[in-house]
């Protein structure tokens, strides 16, 4: 069973946030955090404030089902949306989205990465006799790091160039510089913004043990492993954006391999366990998870599974849970997208046990061929209403095969074919394709990647960044030179934070155009 302590965000996380520029923050009645000496006393309160970070980042990335529209829906591998708000970006490419302005603000974001950093600070300050061990401190302070680590490389992916804070925002006093002028953050250079979040994920590494499948925790509180699993992220993101620098290539490949040796993690064969390994994947806390966001109704953390664009769920299903088809919501594999086309040319997808697995009727039906990795659902009994279903499918983050394929990936970068088709013939023997035989030129390898990628991670949110840190858009048809020499790849920065912060320019492509 899932589980995770239920958490309170005390007044001192709702009081701070609302960044979305730091100057925002001076809508709101002052606040700070009243008697500090009282509430970090324990190890318990610790916890919890930790808890409330994890929560934070949860609400950053499900907010009206965000991580899909940053991650998968830009990635146009598989789904056709069939979605009017998505179909801004699968038409023309268009992220300024209809009554979505949630996806073009960062403030949720900077809401989870404040509390981390505060609770890095006074968990630092808190004698360790407060705590069970040092150990146990140092577990606290390594994963509010990670979560600080990983809010800030998710901005990177999704608007390149965004603001660091580097404090705690407790007062709006903090605000207001000495001669009363507002205190204004600008947007610092990506590789900035990856060197920050490298920083902390180092930090947390140091702190952070490995744990083991089966732990109570398992990959839904960082651990080491985890903590390494976002290094190897970032440090190849920040190589694909700085001419394949050499530094980034080796940490990510030490990363990776760190990954795959010691986090005793280890991969789905879906061969052999077919569906009862897919479904543990995607419920959850398998042995293949590094770091996932915890959904479960036994732990009061789930929620009614509804047909509509807010939630993810009603974005990937139709026909696996409702046995309908609402051609204005739900989805479909659509054969003219590209991971479909790839799949239904190479020859050595054709026993792919994937499509049977990850899709309902893959191939049969384009109206009745959907997703499944976020179709697992819990019924409530109590109730006579057939639709009262709830989520029991974690959101992935990090699990062992993404260590694998980025591996791959770095080795690829530095024309070392070997090491890279062997992590992803690993990859692919899973999943009854045949050893890869194509050519060992670095076009030819990444292309293989990124095939891979598509078809594991599909419905991941992982597509869409792909794409920008390997460079390929085949399949984008709105993507074009012109259009990426503006960084018209990544998400506009929303208007309003931009006239509360005047320090914040707008992505060059996006200048005139909201």
């Amino acid at each position: 069973m899932k589980q995770i302590k239920s958490f309170k965000i005390y007044i001192m996380v709702l009081g701070l946030l609302g960044v979305a520029s730091c100057s925002d923050l001076l809508d709101q009645e002052p606040i700070s955090i009243t008697h500090p000496d009282v509430f970090w006393d324990s190890q318990a309160n610790a916890e919890q404030a930790v808890a409330g970070a994890y929560g934070l980042f949860k609400e950053a990335i499900m907010t009206q089902s965000n991580f899909l529209y940053w991650g998968e829906w830009t990635g146009m591998t598989f789904m056709n949306s069939r979605n009017w708000i998505v179909n801004y970006i699968e038409g023309s490419g268009n992220y300024v989205l209809a009554y979505r302005d949630a996806s073009m603000n960062w403030k949720n974001f900077y809401r989870a990465a404040n509390w981390a950093y505060t609770i890095e600070q006074y968990i630092a300050d808190m004698p360790v006799d407060m705590f069970d061990s040092q150990s146990e401190k140092n577990r606290l302070l390594g994963e509010a790091a990670f979560i600080r680590s990983l809010t800030y490389f998710y901005m990177a992916r999704i608007w390149g160039d965004v603001p660091i804070v580097e404090q705690s925002i407790e007062s709006s006093d903090q605000l207001i510089s000495e001669d009363g002028y507002i205190v204004e953050n600008p947007r610092v250079d990506e590789l900035q913004v990856l060197d920050y979040a490298l920083e902390a994920a180092n930090k947390s590494i140091g702190l952070l043990r490995y744990s083991t499948p089966g732990a109570s925790n398992w990959a839904i509180t960082a651990n080491k492993a985890s903590a390494e699993a976002l290094k190897a992220h970032i440090t190849l993101w920040y190589a694909g954006r700085d001419n394949d620098n050499p530094e980034m290539l080796q940490q990510a490949i030490d990363a990776t391999t760190s990954v795959i040796n010691n986090s005793g993690a280890s991969l789905i064969d879906y061969v052999n366990e077919g569906k009862e390994g897919f479904d543990e994947m995607c419920i959850g806390q398998s042995k293949t998870g590094l770091f996932e966001i915890n959904i479960s109704s036994d732990m009061n953390e789930s929620f009614r599974l509804l047909q509509y664009d807010d939630n993810h769920t009603g974005l990937t299903l139709n026909y696996p849970v409702w046995q309908s088809v609402n051609t204005g919501i739900s989805p479909y594999m659509d054969p003219d997208f590209y991971g479909n086309e790839m799949m239904a040319t190479d020859a050595d997808r054709a026993n792919d046990v994937r499509k049977d697995l990850f899709f309902y009727e893959y191939g049969t039906n384009a109206d009745y061929s959907y997703l499944q990795k976020y179709s697992h659902s819990a019924q409530d009994e109590a109730s006579e209403d057939a639709y009262a279903q709830f989520s029991e499918s974690n959101i992935l983050i990090f699990r062992l095969a993404d260590m694998y394929l980025l591996r791959a990936e770095a080795n690829a970068r530095k024309d070392l074919s070997g090491p890279a088709i062997s992590d992803l013939n690993e990859i692919r023997s899973k999943a009854n394709v045949p050893d890869y035989t194509g050519g060992t030129d670095r076009e030819s390898l990444m292309k293989a990647i990124f095939d891979e990628r598509a078809i594991e991670f599909v419905g991941e949110a992982q597509s869409g960044y792909d794409r920008i840190r390997m460079d390929y858009y085949d399949g984008v048809p709105w993507v074009n030179q012109a259009r990426n020499a503006k960084k018209g790849y990544f998400w506009p920065v929303l208007p309003s934070v931009i006239s509360r912060n005047p320090s914040i320019l707008q992505t060059e492509y996006w200048r005139g155009k909201l």
